[in-house]
């Protein structure tokens, strides 16, 4: 098998056809005999190594070919690794013996399984292989968790990321005492806020926000003289565990 680029040098890079553009005088690939030649006859000989001729009014050949050729060498599962699972069958692999072997003990042969196995034995091990991949699953569904409301939190649990948000009241020209954040952070990225409504006529202009106090803690303040204001505040950080 080889590339277009063996036999033009009418091609991109990285040795792929490429489109020809009249006004920057580049030539496209041209489709050469040789290349279609060789493609047709890797086809073929694939085709004819498992079906007995080709068809020309088939046009599943291939496929049936590839399906042929799965019956005959089985490939084993991919390692789940972490679950004790390594060399295991796929559950079309493990269809095929079991309908070739029906109720009779198989030896799993070649696939570091000395004992054998029933296909009561078989479908007990699938069944766990299942519930090992659903698990798996349900993890990465779980990746996030979070808790909505006006005052709350939001947690990626891939990277430890912790978002927290809120509102508190704070009086004219004064600062808040030390107020909890509805989570704990094992580090404190970034505190701000602002108010919801300023007011353009008071003498210290609309300052106001927030600021961490530690990862446990943080604190509203307000530096306009006359008016009191309702802050919304959020944090950034690092949640404790990552």
């Amino acid at each position: 098998m080889q590339r277009i680029s063996a036999w033009t040098k009418l091609v991109t890079a990285l040795g792929l056809f490429r489109y020809g553009t009249i006004t920057g005088g580049v030539a496209p690939t041209p489709l050469k005999a040789e290349w279609l030649n060789m493609v047709q006859e890797e086809l073929a000989n694939f085709i004819l190594a498992y079906l007995p001729e080709l068809d020309a009014e088939d046009n599943t050949q291939l496929l049936k070919a590839i399906q042929v050729f799965g019956e005959r060498y089985p490939v084993k599962a991919t390692t789940l690794a972490g679950y004790g699972i390594i060399d295991a069958y796929t559950k079309p692999e493990a269809d095929w013996l079991l309908s070739k072997k029906a109720n009779n003990a198989i030896t799993l042969a070649g696939y570091g399984i000395g004992d054998a196995y029933t296909k009561q034995a078989v479908e007990a091990l699938l069944a766990e292989k299942q519930a090992l991949i659903d698990q798996l699953a349900k993890t990465k569904q779980d990746k996030n968790t979070a808790l909505m409301a006006a005052t709350g939190w939001h947690l990626d649990s891939a990277t430890g990321l912790l978002e927290q948000w809120g509102s508190g009241f704070c009086n004219p020209d004064s600062t808040t005492g030390a107020i909890d954040f509805p989570r704990p952070f094992a580090e404190v990225y970034n505190c701000f806020g602002n108010k919801i409504t300023p007011n353009h006529v008071d003498s210290d202009g609309n300052a106001a926000g927030a600021r961490a106090l530690s990862a446990t803690q943080y604190q509203l303040f307000n530096d306009t003289a006359t008016y009191s204001a309702t802050i919304h505040w959020r944090a950034i950080g690092k949640a404790p565990g990552f």
